[in-house]
């Protein structure tokens, strides 16, 4: 068998391997509840105080990059977590104290919030994380298994959420539903019993929210970068000094590439931003020469081996402190351990960092990675995929994507492909495939640009046909939301392969798979007799 009971060869383990974590410590765990039982408590009187007028988009906007936060604590050390930690508590007692004043004015009762952790500004790390664990060991104490697993699957598509929130934020573009849904969801938790028709509404809600949120970030990366193209980037790299960027930001690499446009500075991308070549105006900056790296699960190999100056983007988390030279930069807020805090409207320390390092002093050649699409190219294959599936030249479409790359996944693909029959069609957004009927889409894991494309492909094939079958690879808050979303719209066939369980605890993610009509990923042959029947 391909996966069987949460047991992975070694090789599926490279993503946490390359973060340098392969589970949550009960420390972290712990300190994960602490935030959590402070994120609902500060829900419990922001909704009191909109019900009375009072509103605070400024602590609601807090709240959603709080759990961005949440999502990579175990990047940080005891001093930022208290710091994290200590902001959410600043707001809760700020928003607990102006409910009161109203309550006192208007001659109101004070409802007031009683968490099940006792907290101070002073608390110290080990008191929290005592209280942290016994929140957590009673934290859904009296309620069923099934409101436990929707409410785990609930606090997995807030996240996702929670991370949109903060995309188009850092592109100007505030949308205030949005933090309102962050706001509700978080409340329902504050019920002593839940409701579990409550939670089951939301996370249909928060998943389509989702998709609305990717089209409208995918709208705002045209406006300021251009249109999609269909683009080779080379991955080679040339004698020089030079700049690594990794993450997903966009606007920081232009910045970089702006203030290093008169220097003899190279630049490269590195992890998601591959993307970023594809879209029309990077073509303009001369001192983008390629993309460096295998992909975001190599990234602390790749920071190791790159001899520059290296930029972290917001919301980049990397385990990288035993990496540190005094190169590595970001611009996060609360930068992790051994990474140097940059503010974004001075890039100095960074060109600096680039020009007293040794550089590039030989080039290394490699094959280039052809990214992008063309529009032309697009509305042609769709609609020949969609007359063969009309006239019967292909029974059977599958779409695969995205990219998680194990050996075990690469290896379920060669088979798969080897297998398939002349009469199925692949579209396929990772695991590229030579193949008359194998169609692939470079997108670089950027989840708007698939959601865009899928959305257009809908357009014309019934995503609830029995004909097409949807193989999900890449395990992350993102995928859970858009399987919910996949499930909701009547998608019969949705297969998808096991999880790390930093990502969704085993327990968890089987309940998401029985709830959400989700198949396990086998072995390829006799996944396609299956789904072929």
């Amino acid at each position: 068998m391909f996966y069987n009971n949460f047991k992975q060869s070694q090789n599926d383990y490279n993503t946490c391997v390359s973060r340098g974590v392969c589970s949550i410590s009960p420390d972290i765990t712990a300190l994960q509840e602490v935030m959590f039982v402070m994120l609902r408590a500060l829900a419990y009187y922001v909704v009191k105080l909109e019900l009375l007028g009072a509103k605070n988009d400024r602590i609601k906007l807090d709240m959603a990059y709080n759990l961005v936060y949440l999502s990579s604590l175990q990047e940080y050390n005891d001093e930022q977590m208290l710091k994290i930690i200590n902001n959410i508590f600043s707001n809760f007692i700020n928003t607990e104290r102006l409910y009161k004043s109203i309550c006192d004015e208007r001659g109101m009762n004070f409802d007031k919030f009683n968490p099940p952790i006792k907290f101070s500004n002073n608390t110290e790390l080990n008191k929290l994380i005592r209280e942290g664990d016994k929140a957590f060991k009673n934290k859904y104490k009296g309620q069923n298994k099934q409101v436990k697993n929707y409410a785990e699957i609930l606090f997995s598509v807030l996240k996702s959420l929670a991370m949109l929130i903060q995309e188009l934020n850092d592109n100007g573009i505030c949308i205030d539903s949005a933090n309102n849904e962050i706001i509700r969801a978080l409340n329902l938790y504050n019920q002593q019993k839940l409701d579990e028709e409550k939670i089951k509404s939301s996370i249909y809600e928060i998943s389509d929210l989702c998709a609305e949120l990717m089209k409208r970030l995918n709208e705002v990366k045209v406006e300021k970068f251009g249109e999609i193209i269909e683009k080779e980037v080379s991955q080679s790299t040339t004698p020089g000094k030079a700049i690594l960027v990794s993450g997903n930001n966009l606007s920081e690499l232009k910045d970089v590439l702006e203030t290093v446009n008169d220097k003899e500075i190279d630049v490269y991308t590195n992890g998601n931003l591959l993307i970023a070549h594809a879209y029309s105006v990077f073509s303009d900056y001369k001192n983008l020469k390629g993309h460096f790296g295998n992909g975001v699960e190599t990234s602390v190999l790749d920071f190791a081996t790159f001899p520059g100056a290296i930029l972290l983007t917001k919301n980049e988390a990397h385990n990288v402190e035993y990496l540190y030279r005094g190169r590595i930069f970001t611009t996060d807020d609360i930068p992790p351990k051994g990474i140097a805090k940059l503010d974004a409207r001075n890039l100095e320390p960074l060109i600096e960092g680039a020009l007293t390092t040794k550089g590039f002093t030989r080039g290394q050649s490699r094959k280039s990675a052809i990214i992008g699409f063309s529009w032309d190219k697009i509305e042609k294959l769709f609609n020949d995929i969609s007359t063969g599936l009309t006239d019967g030249k292909y029974k059977h479409l599958f779409i695969v994507g995205l990219s998680n790359p194990t050996n075990s996944l690469e290896s379920y693909f060669g088979e798969f492909y080897r297998a398939l029959p002349p009469d199925s069609v692949v579209l396929t957004f990772s695991y590229s495939r030579a193949g008359e009927n194998i169609f692939t889409l470079n997108v670089a894991n950027d989840y708007t640009l698939v959601t865009m494309l899928l959305t257009r492909l809908f357009d014309i094939i019934p995503v609830d046909s029995p004909n097409v079958t949807f193989f999900l690879t890449r395990c992350d808050n993102a995928a859970f939301a858009g399987m919910i979303r996949l499930h909701r719209r009547g998608a019969k066939n949705i297969y998808m392969s096991n999880c790390l369980p930093t990502i969704m605890n085993p327990t968890t993610l089987d309940a998401f798979k029985k709830l959400y009509s989700i198949n396990n990923m086998t072995s390829a042959r006799e996944d396609l007799d299956r789904i072929l029947g």
